[in-house]
């Protein structure tokens, strides 16, 4: 498994990081990130990095500069239309589902299966804070192939365990 070409992390900008987090906080929770203390970076600028540890998946919710924090999200301008989440199961989109809605989040289509993947596609769309649009997806096709290189990456590990070679 090569690492070319596979994301590092995503970072995405809100106008206000502490309310924002009371959205993101439990919502990545939720799908299994943990949350690290507040920073900031060289320039000044708060933000918060989400690491998945399950996964890898990293997640920076960074803080606008006061002079950007007005501007709202447009899906369809140039620029970040949304992020999707995998889930293992349906009942955890549901879950999501149940969730964005506690949070005020707001729901733009399902949790339903949608046609883009031959062998499912059951998912949430909505938006989170400024208006940001998330989706969180339950593809089995996805969760088949990771499986199977869980197996074969434990498969491996057994065998150099028992002191063979790669």
């Amino acid at each position: 498994m090569a690492l070319l070409g596979s994301m590092n992390h995503v970072s995405i900008t809100v106008s206000d990081l502490t309310r924002a987090m009371e959205f993101f906080r439990p919502f990545l929770g939720f799908l299994g990130y943990e949350i690290w203390d507040e920073i900031r970076d060289p320039n000044g600028q708060r933000l918060h990095v989400t690491v998945n540890h399950g996964n890898g998946a990293v997640l920076n919710i960074w803080e606008a500069k006061p002079e950007h924090a007005a501007h709202l999200f447009e899906v369809y301008e140039v620029g970040l239309h949304h992020i999707a989440f995998n889930t293992d199961t349906r009942a955890q989109v549901e879950g999501a589902h149940k969730l964005v809605k506690a949070l005020g989040g707001q729901i733009l289509d399902g949790p339903a299966e949608f046609p883009y993947d031959p062998e499912g596609w059951y998912a949430v769309y909505f938006t989170g804070p400024d208006g940001l649009k998330f989706e969180v997806v339950y593809q089995p096709s996805t969760v088949r192939r990771y499986g199977e290189l869980m197996r074969m990456a434990e498969s491996v590990m057994k065998h150099q365990e028992s002191g063979g070679g790669v």
